[in-house]
């Protein structure tokens, strides 16, 4: 019995560790440090829990409590330094007190190796080092407390540095893009002879499609708002024209706009050309590139990258390699597309909490499609590029509409001018303009009598 007792016990604690009685605690305990400064441990504490919210209604006995996540983990270590230590190696007590110190008032997080819970990310707090001096000069007493550090997520506070981070991420898509492209048209080059007259016959409707956005985008009027902005030139002509640069800068303009769609269409000549599909995603690269240049606003470079994203090839192809192909070059340009909509939106002038909900709903959507074609043809890395871009555009907006005021319906009793209302909603007369803009009136003088307008 007693060998088939030990023979359980044994194939017992092999698949499911030992028991209790003989699990050695002191065995699995950790040389605790801080920094990769040594030191020994008599006790300490940790705290622990969620972050709550109370709210509290008036004439009701219990509150409602709202979890709002796990609250930060906070650690005490009871320690000492000491001179010879038996328990780590360490030089004289005097340079031990100051390395930990040093380790301490560094400004990032640091590994602490706890004695129980292993290796973690801490800081430490303004006083969060205490060390006494005792009548034995060769060991230093001391209380360590830190807090749990994380990685830097949504803690971007400038809207510029999100907006860089969207462009680097931007670049990151065409990137990948670019490199799954040529390499899935260099897998059919193998099997299917006709794979560059495919990728011609559908870059020839793309490029209709791209010439067809660009000339409805870089019309006149959008180049006047480019040069002149929304404070001088608009559907009432107000606003001041006395600058003497103004004719310069609408000629500079127009000249600009110009020379960079004729580079757009030199680059789509030469994508209908390309005799290799490395040449063919340059340029295809560069087409997107330069109709952003084309374009002057930045809200119609959004509306632009997202009518090209929804891109398909209208002719139909035979079964077989020129459907592959086709659709390889079909999701190439789409996710340019997506990712170049994305870039664009980073810099669009926001006027209202809606109109920053209102894009964000409309890239994550063009973003999500781009990502659902990447994953169903197994594009991982292209799909990768596409999810970190979307979350970090949809940080940025997010950020930059919290603070937006939202619109509101505005009620009035008689059609009222718009410097009265500007007055009246915001005691601003010079906010009639951008009234004028929300209300869409027939004359700012009759502004009609309900329309949405900016709460503040």
């Amino acid at each position: 019995m007693t060998l088939i007792y030990d023979a359980v016990s044994s194939a017992k604690d092999a698949l499911f560790g030992p028991s209790g009685d003989s699990w050695v605690w002191s065995e699995h305990l950790h040389k605790a440090s801080f920094r990769g400064v040594p030191f020994a441990v008599e006790g300490g504490e940790g705290s622990y829990g969620r972050r709550q919210a109370v709210h509290q209604y008036p004439y009701r006995d219990q509150a409602w409590i709202e979890d709002i996540g796990r609250s930060t983990r906070r650690f005490t270590l009871r320690g000492f330094l000491v001179q010879s230590s038996r328990l780590y190696t360490a030089p004289d007590v005097m340079t031990q007190r100051d390395s930990l110190i040093a380790a301490c008032e560094t400004g990032s997080a640091g590994t602490l190796v706890h004695p129980t819970l292993g290796e973690l990310t801490v800081s430490v707090p303004d006083g969060g080092l205490k060390i006494s001096d005792t009548m034995a000069g060769n060991v230093f007493p001391f209380t360590l407390a830190v807090i749990e550090s994380g990685l830097r997520v949504f803690a971007i506070t400038r809207s510029d540095d999100a907006a860089s981070t969207v462009q680097t991420s931007w670049l990151s898509v065409a990137a990948q893009a670019v490199g799954t492209f040529t390499g899935e048209i260099h897998g059919t080059l193998n099997w299917f002879d006709s794979t560059m007259k495919t990728l011609h016959n559908t870059a020839d409707f793309w490029a209709r499609s791209v010439t067809s956005t660009m000339d409805s985008a870089s019309n006149l009027g959008n180049s006047l708002h480019n040069t002149f902005s929304r404070e001088t030139y608009g559907r009432y002509n107000h606003g001041l024209f006395s600058n003497p640069s103004s004719s310069a800068q609408v000629q500079a303009s127009l000249a600009s706009t110009t020379q960079n769609t004729k580079a757009v269409q030199e680059t789509l000549g030469s994508l209908l050309q390309d005799t290799t599909p490395e040449t063919y995603a340059s340029d295809a690269l560069n087409v997107i590139n330069g109709l952003q240049r084309v374009i002057p606003s930045p809200a119609d470079r959004v509306y632009a990258m997202q009518t090209l994203s929804g891109f398909t090839d209208p002719q139909w192809q035979p079964p077989g390699g020129a459907t592959v192909v086709s659709g390889i070059a079909v999701r190439f340009f789409t996710a340019l597309s997506a990712g170049a909509m994305a870039s664009a939106a980073a810099s669009v002038p926001l006027r209202s909490y809606d109109d920053a909900m209102s894009l964000l709903d409309a890239v994550s959507d063009t973003l999500d499609q781009a990502m659902l074609n990447a994953g169903d043809n197994g594009e991982d890395g292209l799909y990768d590029a596409l999810m970190v871009l979307r979350a970090q555009t949809i940080s940025l907006l997010q950020e930059r509409g919290a603070s937006l005021a939202p619109m509101v319906q505005q009620h009035f009793s008689a059609t009222l001018p718009a410097l009265f209302l500007a007055n009246r909603l915001y005691q601003d007369a010079g906010r009639s303009d951008s009234l004028t803009d929300m209300a869409n009136p027939v004359h700012p003088a009759f502004m009609p009598r309900t329309f949405k307008a900016l709460s503040e």
